[in-house]
C-alpha cells in the first residue's frame, strides 16, 4: 500500500513519545505499518514547501523535521519537475533537496525590475515594450478599486512594460500579503456571484451551448470562454490544481492564505498517485475529496483516526 503522510501527519510522529491515548494509538499503528514495511510513503516538495515556511520564522528546528522525514520514507521522493509530462519518482537525499530550496529562494528577485538584473541584452526589449501603448479601453478598469491595486504602474505609465511589471508584482505579493489575498479572493467570489445572477448571460451560455449539463458550477461554464493554455507539461497536475483551486474559491472550506492553499492543492496533486492520503487538516480533506470524486480518482482521504481502515486492508 503507498500512502500520502500530510506534514501534520509526519509531525505528530516526531512527537508522539508526547501524545496521550487514544491519538498516540494512531500514530503508532501507523508508525508501526511504514517501519514494517507493510506501507510506503515519499516526501514532495509540496513538503519542502510547508517545512521552508516554519523554517523561515525559527530555523532551529528544521533538521529535526528532515530527519524525521528521512526515516520514514527512506529519502524516496515523488516531484513534478517543470517541463515533464509525469511525475518522478526517485530518491533523493531530503537536506540536499531541502538546501537547493533555500539556495533558490536567496536568488528570488523581489520585484519585476530584478528578475532582469542579470541579463543587461534584455533591455532593448523593455524599451521596445513601453513604447507599446495599452489598449484605449484599458483606463476603464481603474473605476473599480481593485483594478488600481492590481495595475498601479500601468496607470501612470499606460505602457505593456508597465503592465508586465503589474502582473509580475501583484502575483508576488498575493503570496505574502494575506490580507491582499484576502481581498482579491473576495473580489473574485463577488464578481462570480454576479455572474450567476445575470440570467441573461447564463441564458446566453445555455443556447450556445446546449449540450452542456444542467448541475455544472459557474466555473465550469466559463471554462468555454477562458483559453485553452495549460498550466503544466502534466495534465493531471493542470487538473487537480484548478479544481481544487475551484473548490476553494467556492467559498467552504476555503483558506485565507495563498501559499497554504496552493501547497494543498499541490499535496492533493500527489497524494492522487498514492492508495490513501492521510491528513488532518480539515479543509484539505474536504477539497481533495471534492477533487478525486469530481476526476474519478481512487485515492482515499482519511485522518489520523481512522487508521483502522488502512490497516484493515494491508491484514487483508
Amino acid at each position: 500500500m503507498n500512502v500520502y503522510i500530510d506534514l501534520n501527519i509526519f509531525d505528530r510522529i516526531e512527537k508522539i513519545h508526547r501524545l496521550e491515548s487514544p491519538e498516540k494509538w494512531y500514530y503508532e499503528s501507523l508508525l508501526d505499518m511504514i517501519e514494517r514495511n507493510q506501507v510506503t510513503t515519499a516526501f514532495s516538495n509540496a513538503h519542502l514547501n510547508d517545512l521552508f515556511r516554519g523554517y523561515q520564522k525559527n530555523p532551529e528546528y528544521i533538521n529535526g523535521h528532515l530527519e524525521n522525514i528521512r526515516k520514514l520514507t527512506k529519502n524516496l521522493c515523488i516531484c513534478q519537475y517543470w517541463g515533464e509530462p509525469k511525475v518522478i519518482w526517485h530518491y533523493q537525499d531530503i537536506f540536499v533537496f531541502f538546501q537547493s530550496k533555500v539556495d533558490e529562494w536567496n536568488d528570488i528577485p523581489n520585484n519585476y525590475e530584478d528578475l532582469f538584473k542579470d541579463f543587461p541584452e534584455m533591455e532593448s526589449a523593455h524599451m521596445l515594450y513601453k513604447l507599446i501603448p495599452l489598449p484605449p479601453n484599458f483606463k476603464l478598469g481603474y473605476k473599480d478599486p481593485m483594478y488600481g491595486i492590481m495595475f498601479p504602474l500601468s496607470k501612470i505609465h499606460n505602457h505593456q512594460y508597465a503592465l508586465q511589471a503589474d502582473i509580475f508584482n501583484f502575483q508576488a505579493r498575493l503570496k505574502s500579503d494575506y490580507g491582499l489575498y484576502k481581498a482579491f479572493r473576495s473580489y473574485l467570489v463577488t464578481g462570480l456571484n454576479k455572474i450567476k445572477s445575470n440570467k441573461e448571460m447564463l441564458k446566453s451560455i445555455n443556447q450556445s451551448h446546449p449540450d452542456l449539463p444542467k448541475h455544472l458550477e459557474i466555473t465550469d461554464l466559463l471554462e468555454r470562454y477562458t483559453p485553452n493554455s495549460k498550466t503544466s507539461e502534466n495534465l493531471l497536475y493542470s487538473k487537480i490544481v484548478e479544481t481544487f483551486f475551484k473548490y476553494d474559491l467556492a467559498g467552504y472550506k476555503s483558506d485565507g492564505h495563498f501559499n497554504n492553499m496552493f501547497d494543498d492543492g499541490l499535496h492533493t496533486f500527489y497524494a492522487a498517485h498514492f492508495d490513501y492520503f492521510i491528513t488532518n487538516d480539515d479543509r484539505c480533506k474536504y477539497k481533495a475529496e471534492k477533487t478525486y470524486e469530481k476526476l474519478n480518482i481512487s485515492t482515499r482521504v482519511i485522518k489520523i483516526e481512522d487508521i483502522d481502515q488502512l490497516k484493515m486492508e494491508v491484514n487483508n
